[in-house]
């Protein structure tokens, strides 16, 4: 354990010669990067033991060198990408995530609904942090707006010779950034 938390980020399927990968019993959330697909060279991935959620993406049956596979203890639902390497694993690899289904687990795909994951704060998979990435810029933009009109303003004030003034409005921004 790393005392990893949060999402897996997108961008480590840009990490092209990795070979093996382990960031299991960890706090990790959201769904396993599709990008992990791109991780052509993996021999050994381990994702056990987090608090990962959604389907396993359909990218990772790419990944014909591994040799070690194992999503155990997580919140993944769904079948099991079938027809491909990913099926020659044992159903250990899989054990722990009630609403997967297909082989090699014992539950067969049907129209029944698995458990559902944890109630989440935001959205899972690349969409959320899309959207946490336009939110953050959107609150940078409006602090570095406001920050120019208030720098402009004070900055008038001084220059102006309106000094009374803007000496009243220091103490008041003192005052107030003292109480709170």
């Amino acid at each position: 354990s790393n005392k990893f938390e949060g999402k897996i980020p997108e961008f480590i399927g840009n990490l092209k010669e990795l070979r093996s990968l382990n960031i299991s019993s960890n706090i990790l959330t959201g769904s396993i990067p599709s990008s992990l697909g791109n991780l052509t060279k993996l021999e050994s991935l381990d994702l056990s033991q987090n608090k990962l959620s959604g389907l396993i993406p359909q990218q990772l049956t790419k990944l014909t060198f591994l040799g070690s596979f194992d999503v155990s203890h997580n919140y993944l639902t769904g079948p099991i990408p079938q027809g491909t390497q990913l099926l020659s694993f044992n159903s250990t690899s899989y054990e722990g995530n009630a609403g997967l289904c297909g082989d090699p687990l014992p539950t067969k795909c049907g129209d029944q609904l698995g458990p559902q994951p944890p109630p989440s704060t935001e959205e899972d998979g690349d969409s959320g942090s899309a959207q946490t990435l336009e939110f953050d810029l959107k609150f940078c933009l409006a602090g570095i707006g406001s920050g120019f009109v208030v720098g402009v303003v004070l900055a008038d004030v001084a220059i102006t010779r309106r000094q009374e003034l803007f000496l009243k409005i220091v103490g008041m921004v003192r005052l107030m950034i003292r109480k709170g």
